[in-house]
């Protein structure tokens, strides 16, 4: 990793986000959503927090836009989408417990949120990211919901079930994502599991294509094709420390990479994106030893390396935070730390 020169070393310096612990009662167990929510043109904050609501903020104010109840406290981030087709955005939310909101926002002059329908799912508890797409391929969006059960359901947007799968008996889905694998119009879904298994759905009937198991709490969230063969591939990780690029059609593993020998409890999910401004994508992984390291996704070559002593729980963000041609790499550390990061390679 490089910084380049004084100036970016100063505003690279992580920053210290630590809060009082009387401001600490309350908080977020998802990240946050941007997205205009009420069509003024300007995105608002969405999260969901332990006060089991959520609620919208004006990014520059942080006046609340609106604001929604919840049965439980919300785990996975809102998402927002014109989800039932009538022209305006929807915030469609599933609490940990399973309860899908679909919530209209009143417009730009009101806080108040219309209530489009609620659905209660048959699970003690939802990890997984939902997802509204077309995964069937008939023009409207539905929503995915990957259930700690081991289950995996499409809703149509009126809330009625278009198909219910299992993912493996006694199995929890911890992370979830979808991604376009073949040459026909709907997704494909891609689960990841407690006890370590990947597997990737057909989006238009549920159809298991292949399921991989390695070790133990595996996670996705990447889908692409990162080596531009012509064929996406599905970048899993695990417990055991290591990264796989998975054929997306056939299932089979490209390539495996150790991100770190040290015993980890979990190993987050690569991320994908250019950050080096070279017009070809990179792959981010973090460790939950606190490492970072930017690798190839033609063949697992760790590129680029940067670390603390501190442990990573999540994976990093890509975006350009300082208007140059590459996506910055934002890691949040678990002692409330950021720290943006620049990656350039010899040829770049």
């Amino acid at each position: 990793m490089r910084t380049g020169h004084a100036e970016r070393d100063r505003r690279r310096r992580p920053l210290d986000l630590r809060g009082a612990p009387e401001n600490c009662t309350i908080h977020s167990v998802a990240d946050p959503t941007l997205a205009d929510v009420d069509g003024d043109g300007v995105r608002e904050v969405l999260a969901t927090s332990t006060e089991k609501t959520v609620v919208a903020f004006d990014a520059a104010t942080s006046e609340v836009a609106f604001e929604r109840n919840l049965s439980a406290y919300g785990y996975t981030r809102p998402v927002v989408a014109n989800f039932t087709g009538d022209s305006r955005p929807e915030v469609v939310v599933v609490d940990v417990h399973g309860t899908v909101f679909v919530v209209r926002p009143g417009g730009e002059e009101s806080a108040d949120a219309e209530t489009v329908w609620t659905r209660k799912l048959p699970a003690d508890y939802v990890w997984g990211q939902p997802h509204v797409e077309d995964f069937d391929g008939d023009g409207s969006p539905e929503l995915a919901v990957a259930l700690g059960n081991g289950r995996l359901t499409l809703l149509d947007n009126d809330g009625s079930v278009a198909w219910n799968r299992s993912v493996g008996a006694g199995d929890s889905v911890t992370w979830f994502t979808t991604g376009q694998v073949d040459d026909d119009r709907p997704a494909e879904l891609v689960t990841a599991t407690s006890g370590g298994n990947v597997s990737l759905f057909d989006g238009e009937d549920g159809d298991r294509l292949w399921r991989k198991s390695f070790s133990a709490y595996a996670a996705v969230d990447a889908v692409g094709d990162g080596d531009d063969d012509g064929t996406a591939e599905v970048y899993a990780t695990a417990r055991d420390g290591n990264l796989r690029a998975i054929d997306a059609e056939s299932g089979d593993v490209e390539w495996t990479t150790s991100l770190t020998t040290v015993n980890a409890q979990m190993t987050p999910p690569p991320v994908l994106g250019d950050v080096d401004g070279d017009g070809d994508a990179e792959l981010v992984a973090a460790s939950n030893d606190g490492r970072i390291a930017v690798v190839s996704p033609a063949s697992g070559e760790i590129l680029a390396t940067y670390s603390r002593e501190t442990p990573l729980w999540t994976n990093p963000t890509l975006a350009d935070v300082d208007d140059d041609p590459a996506a910055e790499i934002l890691a949040t550390y678990g002692d409330g730390r950021i720290a943006a990061l620049s990656y350039e390679n010899e040829t770049a």
